[in-house]
């Protein structure tokens, strides 16, 4: 289950990292734009609820003192994706959206990618 969360959160930052790309641009939405957030949203909202999941099922146990990287991981995913939330109603409300609020929704889904990548790694 672990490896499924971390399948889907993959995808989901391929495409965060592609939104990314083209807020820094600061180009104009067009269809393919419009669609990509709530489709990076369902990634991460998925991958999210697999991560979850798998904690409720059950971690395999750690030997490498990676015990704790999955709360962790899941507890700074799901401020990302509040995070998230708050950016999707404001861009629908205002437009574009604060940048300071768009690196703080990335930093925190990054680094709970990157704890989460850990986890697998070193198991």
């Amino acid at each position: 289950m672990l490896d499924l969360a971390f399948a889907i959160l993959c995808a989901a930052v391929l495409s965060g990292s592609a939104l990314a790309i083209l807020y820094a641009r600061g180009t104009q939405p067009w269809l393919p734009q419009r669609a990509a957030p709530p489709i990076h949203g369902a990634l991460g909202a998925a991958g999210l609820a697999a991560l979850i999941a798998a904690l409720l099922h059950g971690m395999p146990p750690s030997h490498m003192g990676t015990g704790g990287f999955a709360p962790l991981a899941a507890g700074l995913l799901a401020a990302a994706f509040c995070l998230g939330l708050v950016l999707a109603f404001l861009s629908w409300r205002r437009g574009r959206s604060a940048g300071a609020l768009v690196g703080t929704h990335a930093s925190l889904a990054v680094a709970g990618f990157v704890l989460l990548l850990a986890l697998l790694a070193l198991g």
